[in-house]
């Protein structure tokens, strides 16, 4: 299997775009921006979509996700598996379909994505729940005074037979972290993984702060069964919105959503006095 950390002996990576129209950095660029750092979590190894890369992650021969690079909530992301047959393409919902040979899969991915603004992104070897996807959504605040505060965390279990953790069909939802991590880990990897955890948004918030003063950012992150953390994806506020605050009041524990939606009262609310400028 071809992973790799944030350090890639001997690799070039581009320089990291900032839409400056939308003002996020999308999941392309992301990758690039944080690629060249060493953190405490595992990135699994991503390209931008061209024939030569699809030809590279087949060769691997391990699944791979095809992704445009502005997607959410799981749309339009496809999961590529050799089969004995040729390529299976799964879709969001597990359905799917075979293609036979590598130029057909190309024909059927060049025709379904604009390859300009599309990702091809190896699947990370993630534990699952219940034979379903999960993973783990960690929420940083930016506070009153300008500072990161942790708001919370929680897990998103994907639906039976959905390829991604989050898509809510066929029961899936989102639960407190703890519930389904104690079930797969012993408790004091628990507390481990929940401290890379804080640990790793924390200096994902570092960097970014060195581009842009977001106010707000939820990092998705995956656990294998070793217990470590994989990052899957970076989400902040930009100017279509923010990452869900929401997603914490389906909680059964509504703590922290209502924490949530007070630093976020309070905050606006001091800035504007204080003539403080944040988006």
């Amino acid at each position: 299997m071809y992973y790799h950390t944030f350090k890639r002996a001997g690799a070039s990576i581009p320089e990291a775009h900032f839409d400056q129209a939308r003002q996020y950095f999308n999941k392309w660029e992301m990758y690039k921006l944080l690629a060249p750092y060493d953190f405490p979590f595992k990135l699994p190894y991503t390209s931008d979509l061209t024939r030569q890369s699809l030809e590279q992650f087949t060769y691997m021969g391990t699944p791979f996700f095809v992704k445009p690079v502005n997607t959410w909530a799981g749309k339009k992301i496809s999961l590529v598996s050799r089969v004995y047959n040729g390529f299976l393409v799964k879709q969001p919902n597990g359905s799917g379909h075979t293609f036979p040979t590598i130029e057909a899969l190309w024909q059927n991915l060049a025709h379904k994505y604009n390859l300009s603004q599309t990702i091809i992104q190896m699947q990370a070897p993630l534990a699952s729940y219940d034979s379903r996807a999960f993973d783990i959504r960690v929420h940083l605040q930016r506070n009153e005074e300008g500072n990161w505060s942790y708001a919370g965390d929680l897990i998103r279990i994907g639906g039976y037979n959905t390829i991604v953790s989050n898509l809510f069909t066929n029961a899936g939802g989102v639960v407190e972290t703890s519930s389904i991590l104690e079930n797969l880990y012993p408790h004091y990897k628990v507390v481990m993984i929940q401290e890379n955890l804080a640990e790793s948004a924390f200096e994902i918030a570092k960097l970014l702060d060195t581009r842009f003063p977001f106010t707000d950012i939820g990092g998705d992150f995956g656990v294998d069964r070793n217990g470590d953390l994989w990052l899957i994806e970076v989400n902040t506020n930009d100017r279509n919105g923010r990452p869900s605050y929401d997603m914490f009041k389906k909680l059964t524990d509504k703590s922290i959503y209502k924490k949530m939606k007070a630093i976020d009262k309070r905050r606006h609310r001091i800035w504007k006095m204080k003539g403080m400028f944040f988006r």
